[in-house]
């Protein structure tokens, strides 16, 4: 089933998440956990954050709020504290951060089950300037 927000998708973010098995670098000899991709087409909502970080120090965060649209159902590898990098409303790439994953009200039952079946599971990313 696709999504209802399908057609106002107008993002895309790429996750680093765990692979199976491992890969070994050919200059040193280390043995390191394979990695994956997985691209995630995004309906997001941007959000302009701005606070002191230290006395004189002001920060500007763009927080993007929305629901992954396809897949509809987000890697278990993606978590809060995943990396990646969101290409958003045609905007030049950023770094963002998971920061809030899947509705509060989990991804079955009654409510949490038809949202999640009908627009997505919930996603939460951050930007930090």
């Amino acid at each position: 089933m696709a999504s209802a927000l399908a057609a106002l998708a107008n993002a895309t973010a790429t996750f680093q998440v765990a692979g199976t098995g491992t890969v070994t670098d050919p200059d040193t000899g280390n043995v390191m956990a394979a990695g994956a991709s997985v691209v995630v087409s995004l309906f997001l909502k941007a959000e302009k954050v701005g606070y002191t970080a230290l006395p004189g120090v002001d920060v500007v965060d763009t927080v993007y709020a929305g629901y992954a649209i396809s897949p509809m159902a987000l890697d278990p590898g993606i978590v809060i504290g995943t990396t990646g990098t969101l290409t958003f409303a045609g905007e030049k790439p950023v770094a963002c951060e998971v920061v809030e994953v899947r509705l509060p009200y989990g991804a079955e039952g009654l409510i949490g089950g038809t949202l999640a079946g009908v627009l997505g599971q919930s996603v939460r990313l951050v930007a930090r300037g």
